[in-house]
């Protein structure tokens, strides 16, 4: 058997991978079909690696169907050179990372999120993908380009926020300048001013705080006129906790709250709401009050 580099390996040296560095050496060296971008093709590998990584030892032939699932699955595409270049980042509840990218710009992912780019000559092409939250301090250069399952921010030298969660999906601008697609729409802002997913049709809007959208970074949850589903949801991946509502979900509220004590962000919350709570270890219990 040989690697991508052209160096044999032995049965046994193969026997000895984890499954991830199986399913590499088997599909290495074929490139993308023309039309499809080799950074959405790496991304989709990357995913479907995660999710079909074995729980048990399994033989080389068996090793052998896993890639060839993949490959099927990903249009016959047995493997992306650059997949070798691959980083991805991914916090888990409770927990915030900072990144620098290769070409110096800063990147601050928010609890529950994941970043994934390839370092492959980054600063030629600056193209990431992110579900979650994350801050960006983007250094000026190439087109820098971040796509989500909602919508696709473009950017050059400027300061953001991306927030796309579920069907949420919202950017703000602390500098610079933003274009923000969404399938065949697109808005371009400016420091001072957000643009939102509502019912499939982008909205702009101005707010004279727009920091605020940002800072969760020093650990303060910041919410405007926001659904309580999205405020228990963002709840639950800052103290890694699992929230029951029984109660209406489409209320809003403005607040904000920090995420270093858990009773004190549930008072911020739920006293003004007229809600009450109960917590038993990990799992809180919020309802009406009667």
């Amino acid at each position: 058997m040989t690697t991508e580099n052209g160096n044999k390996i032995t049965h046994e040296e193969f026997r000895k991978m984890n499954s991830e560095d199986k399913i590499l050496n088997v599909a290495s060296g074929f490139v993308p079909p023309r039309g499809r971008p080799q950074e959405k093709i790496l991304n989709e590998l990357l995913d479907k690696i995660e999710e079909d990584t074995p729980t048990r030892t399994l033989t080389i032939m068996r090793y052998l169907k896993v890639a060839a699932a993949v490959v099927i699955i990903l249009l016959s595409v047995k493997m992306i050179p650059g997949l070798l270049f691959a980083q991805q980042v991914k916090t888990p509840n409770a927990e915030q990372q900072e990144i620098i990218l290769p070409d110096g710009s800063e990147v601050i992912l928010n609890s529950a999120s994941k970043l994934k780019w390839n370092k492959r000559n980054f600063t030629d092409k600056r193209y990431l993908t992110l579900t979650g939250e994350a801050f960006f301090d983007v250094q000026k250069g190439n087109e820098f380009v971040i796509e989500t399952k909602n919508g696709e921010v473009e950017i050059l030298g400027t300061q953001l926020n991306v927030f796309s969660r579920g069907n949420e999906f919202w950017v703000s601008c602390l500098r610079g300048r933003v274009l923000v697609r969404h399938k065949d729409r697109e808005e371009v802002i400016t420091p001072g001013e957000m643009v939102r997913l509502d019912e499939e049709e982008l909205q702009k809007s101005t707010s004279q705080t727009i920091e605020n959208t940002a800072s969760w970074k020093e650990g303060i949850l910041h919410f405007e006129e926001t659904k309580l589903s999205t405020i228990f949801a963002e709840l639950e991946r800052q103290f890694d906790v699992k929230i029951l509502f029984s109660g209406n979900e489409e209320r809003k509220a403005t607040i904000d709250f920090s995420n270093k004590n858990l009773q004190e962000a549930l008072d911020v919350v739920c006293i003004p709401m007229e809600l009450k709570y109960e917590v038993d270890n990990d799992k809180i219990t919020i309802s009406e009050k009667k």
